[in-house]
């Protein structure tokens, strides 16, 4: 494992020694960085300034859109031919067509008044009706007025209610000026009837001829209300990106120039709004990060190591996102920064990050919504697929995860757009994308794990493995620690899990924690196997030195071989500044009258500082006094277990970690369980001539009977690892 790790020392000594000490010019530092990568990214699809071109010069080579955009000269062509194709709008206006049909009732009131007078004569009254029909600049002819001084009343009035109703008729649907004359001749045809005489007819069409005037007026607002909607209900022309701008050779227009101006390829003409708009868009986003972290993450922002290691994979996937752009957007893989985050720094911030790199990518290539939704399933199935990664190689089937659900999200938006199937490259894209977010996280985490010095799951289960070197070694020369370290990995991780610790750093930690001990094995009762005691022959003092240097050794051992800082704080606190009891009372007895110093006989330290180093130092002082047993029962174990805990309480060795006095209760009922399932009673079986003497002969099952009581008797364990000296 040395040979493993050695390589990346000089790296990682050289990040830890040169990261400024203040986080906050970390944070000011990487934050930067960062924005102006992203703005550069973001930028670079407007490609400006590439050509110098004007009205009528030739071009001097084809030129394509670099990105899709809105052809704004050929949308507001279209929106104008649209809106002219709108005709002008009319409405009746119905005190018109009132006061027509109240101008028929005054003549005919006319008409009835001069009849009235039967003293008059008929050339008497035909002079006054012309006058009276002249005042309305009526003309009638000689048949029209006979047939109106002939008439009576009643056909009077049968001739106005007649004429009333055809020019209702007409004029009810709207008589328009250009249509006049269509009008008064559809009212003189409708007059045409059998039942009418000549004259009569003659003073009917010559009374509506007058009458019927244009009543439909133009309507301004609902014209251009309508032609309104007409343009924007055009689509707006779009410009694809690829699509040719112009060719070599070709003359350059006013209508090119506009384009490629938009499109920001235009020389001494950028496009300063889309550049504001890149600026505005990355600042947001990091604003948008920065909230989360001052919310949700502080710790994060308060670690220039952990905020490195986050910051570098941000602008790792940006700038992966600005090479991916150029093959396609479903390529970009995001996926890889979201299950690197998650398995590096944790599941809760690699979510928000989904999002935040989701609109990244949307932005970057071409503010296309599809891109971003399926770099949004994408990074959410990594996310999941590393949610319970158990070894490096479950990596693989995340990415073919991944490649599954980018490829359904392709087919998804594709379907949406109307190409159904028919997009196989997006397809394939996608699914390459996922074996592509594989191999990336597959590649980099070693790297980035041993460079920041991050212990991730999969590292610790490979710290597990028992052909690790230094638990290879420690099986080897020091078996019976090698069997303590198992069960009190046991008892560790059965307590982190009941509390929500890390069990699987408290067992890695556990299996580790006391390899120090193979500098000097037999001088640790573990390994004596009922072999001379050498503690016996020297002085406690010297015990007690032997045996607390165990914890210094096994950090020099664990710092050499590379192990993770987490694992190594565990093996140099799980005595904590604890005294060894069994030396210190040797001395006490042999010092007679003098007084002995309890800090000669405890150890270094310091205290446990987090959960999981208070619980591997109960758990190991637990492990070795129910050993110490003759009679382990449910009772006796239980007792033991408390009893340890309350002495580590009372010798305030607890009072730096942040367990609670629940937390030691439900740690005390677990070690309770879980020790009384290892340190059970057994039955004592008889022995072979005990089953003659019964039977009269050797039964089949006392042939091989032995006896296997484990009646250890080690109640004062003379290496001071009882329970009161670990």
């Amino acid at each position: 494992m040395a040979d493993r790790t050695d390589w990346t020392k000089p790296v990682r000594d050289f990040v830890r020694s040169r990261l400024p000490r203040d986080p906050r010019w970390v944070v000011a530092a990487w934050s930067l960085l960062v924005f102006v990568v992203g703005v550069l990214l973001l930028s670079a699809s407007l490609t400006p300034g590439r050509y110098d071109l004007e009205v009528g010069q030739v071009a001097p080579e084809d030129i394509p859109a670099t990105r899709t955009i809105i052809d704004r000269a050929a949308t507001e062509r279209a929106r104008r031919e649209a809106a002219a194709k709108v005709p002008d709008q009319y409405e009746i206006d119905p005190a018109i067509t009132d006061n027509a049909e109240t101008l028929v009732a005054a003549l005919f009131a006319v008409i009835r008044e001069v009849n009235a007078d039967s003293s008059e004569t008929y050339e008497s009254r035909a002079v006054r009706l012309r006058e009276a029909f002249a005042g309305y600049a009526i003309a009638l002819d000689d048949r029209a007025v006979a047939a109106a001084v002939d008439l009576d009343p009643d056909a009077a009035l049968d001739l106005e209610k007649r004429l009333k109703s055809v020019v209702h008729g007409v004029m009810s649907t709207g008589v328009k000026e250009e249509y006049l004359d269509a009008a008064r001749q559809q009212a003189a045809a409708a007059l045409e009837a059998p039942d009418l005489s000549a004259g009569e007819v003659s003073l009917l069409r010559a009374i509506a001829e007058t009458a019927i005037v244009p009543n439909m007026v133009f309507n301004a607002a609902e014209t251009q209300a309508k032609r309104e909607e007409a343009m924007a209900a055009v689509e707006p022309v779009k410009i694809l990106k690829g699509q040719m701008i112009v060719r070599e050779g070709d003359v350059v227009t006013e209508a090119h120039l506009v384009i490629l101006q938009d499109l920001g390829l235009l020389r001494d003409r950028p496009a300063w709004g889309a550049l504001l708009g890149m600026v505005l868009i990355v600042a947001i986003l990091e604003a948008v990060v920065g909230v989360y972290l001052c919310f949700f993450d502080r710790d994060l922002l308060a670690s220039p190591r952990r905020f490195s290691l986050f910051a570098l994979l941000v602008l790792l996937m940006v700038v992966l996102a600005g090479a991916g752009r150029m093959f396609s957007g479903y390529v970009i893989p995001i996926a890889a920064g979201v299950m690197l985050i998650a398995i590096l720094l944790n599941v809760r911030l690699a979510a928000f990050m989904t999002f935040v790199f989701s609109m990244f990518v949307g932005f970057l290539v071409g503010s296309d919504l599809r891109f971003a939704f399926v770099a949004l399933v994408g990074g959410l199935a990594g996310l999941f697929a590393v949610s319970r990664l158990g070894q490096r190689s479950d990596l693989m089937r995340a990415g073919l995860i991944v490649a599954g659900a980018d490829a359904l999200a392709v087919v998804a938006v594709d379907s949406l757009s109307g190409q159904g199937l028919a997009g196989l490259a997006g397809i394939l894209w996608g699914a390459g994308n996922g074996v592509l977010s594989a191999v990336l996280t597959i590649g980099i985490l070693p790297f980035l794990e041993n460079i920041f010095g991050i212990v991730t799951s999969v590292k610790l289960l490979e710290l597990a493995n028992p052909n690790q070197p230094l638990l290879h070694k420690l099986l080897m020369e020091a078996p019976g620690t090698y069997h303590h370290s198992i069960v009190v990995g046991n008892l560790a991780e059965a307590a982190a899990n009941e509390i929500g610790g890390d069990s699987v750093l408290v067992r890695v930690g556990a299996l580790y924690h006391d390899i120090g001990k193979t500098k000097r094995p037999y001088f640790f009762i573990d390994n004596q196997f009922g072999g001379q005691n050498p503690h016996d022959k020297i002085a406690p003092s010297l015990s007690a030195l032997i045996v607390t240097s165990h914890v210094r050794d096994g950090v020099a051992m664990a710092e050499e071989a590379g192990l993770p800082q987490e694992v190594i704080d565990l093996i140099s606190q799980h005595h904590g500044t604890s005294l060894v009891s069994y030396f210190y009372g040797r001395a006490a007895e042999a010092a007679a009258d003098e007084e002995v110093s309890e800090e000669d006989f405890r150890y270094e330290g310091p205290r446990p500082q987090t959960r999981e180093a208070a619980i591997l130092m109960l758990a190991d002082a637990c492990e070795a006094a129910v050993r110490s047993l003759t009679r382990p029962t449910q009772g006796r174990i239980e007792g033991t277990v408390r009893k340890v805990i309350r002495e580590r309480l009372e010798d305030k060795q607890l009072e730096q970690s942040p367990l609670t006095f629940r937390d030691l209760d439900r740690i005390a009922e677990v070690f309770t369980r879980v020790l009384a399932g290892t340190f059970h009673h057994r039955v004592e079986y008889p022995e072979v001539r005990e089953l003659k003497g019964r039977n009269g002969r050797t039964g089949r099952n006392g042939q091989n009977a032995k006896n296997h009581s484990r009646n250890g008797g080690r109640a004062g364990r003379k290496d001071g690892t009882g329970s009161s000296g670990t």
